[in-house]
């Protein structure tokens, strides 16, 4: 029997930064989704580089993964939305899925286990740990709030029937684990009451507080210098558009994806200025997935 996780995409749509003191963040999960399959073999471990996160925790347990080879899939072929929190995640639940009894079946669903493993292979002491946040919401789906800080975990779905909201990929990139090592210290006070006025936008189904959390998050984050000029032009560009309400960039310094969320049936108007700028529509609220997913099949 081949064993087969799939995965779904990860965007920060509030969060990034403000995830590594703890604070609230909203992760939107999309199709399509990666996959990591497991086949009987001799420990190949496919396109996962043995000094990932997922390639050093293969290697501590060796004695399983000795008889199996891994596949991983990445659809996006374009960097970002997750592929390397991914691969951990498609490693780590394959091995629980056979060796569950080690460390107890309650480990399987507890955020906090899943964490502080991850934390052991994603970070070499240098400079600011990634919070793995990402990883979190990879498991549950959907749109997943997470506050680290506080234990809060929740799932929700787009609840704005007035809004849409576009994914945009701009193939610019920063390498998320070299921008943390050089990261200073910062204020996230500001970032924090925004991401609370967002979430408490989709308690009260309140579609102009969303647009004013996303516009004043996005204002943050340019005052504290994590957006890169690249994305700054490109949300400019954006944010004149007719219908476009907000405009943000998602992850380190917003490089590679940009959040925008508009009036209904925009996706004409989005995806002719997205041609214009080349850049592409990657994903939207017609495309959120739900969470890691383990199957059984034939080999």
């Amino acid at each position: 029997m081949a064993l087969k996780c799939t995965i779904p995409g990860k965007t920060f749509l509030v969060g990034e930064y403000l995830a590594l003191h703890g604070g609230p963040t909203l992760f939107v999960l999309s199709k399509p989704c990666f996959e990591v399959t497991e086949t009987k073999g001799s420990g190949s471990l496919g396109s996962i580089h043995p000094d990932s996160p997922a390639g050093k925790f293969i290697a501590d347990h060796s004695e399983y993964f000795k008889s199996i080879d891994l596949k991983f899939e990445d659809p996006y072929l374009v960097g970002g939305f997750g592929a390397s929190t991914a691969q951990f995640l498609g490693a780590y639940a394959i091995w629980m899925h056979r060796e569950s009894h080690l460390v107890g079946m309650e480990a399987q669903f507890d955020f906090k286990h899943l964490l502080s493993v991850y934390q052991k292979y994603a970070w070499n002491g240098e400079g600011t740990p990634p919070s793995g946040t990402d990883l979190i919401a990879q498991m549950k789906g959907s749109l997943t709030f997470f506050e680290k800080r506080k234990g809060l975990l929740s799932v929700s779905g787009w609840p704005f029937e007035d809004l849409e909201f576009y994914l945009i990929h701009t193939g610019n990139k920063v390498a998320t684990h070299e921008h943390l090592k050089t990261l200073k210290e910062f204020d996230s006070s500001v970032l924090e009451k925004a991401a609370y006025r967002v979430q408490e936008s989709f308690a009260s189904v309140n579609p102009e507080e969303l647009v004013a959390g996303v516009k004043a998050y996005a204002q943050e984050l340019q005052d504290l210098g994590f957006t890169c000029e690249p994305t700054l032009k490109l949300l400019a560009g954006l944010r004149a558009l007719p219908g476009v309400k907000a405009a943000k960039g998602c992850g380190a310094l917003g490089a590679d994806v940009l959040f925008v969320v508009t009036e209904k049936n925009q996706s004409e108007i989005i995806e002719k200025h997205c041609q214009s700028v080349n850049v592409k529509v990657i994903a939207s609220h017609r495309t959120i997935s739900a969470g890691l997913h383990l199957s059984e099949k034939e080999s």
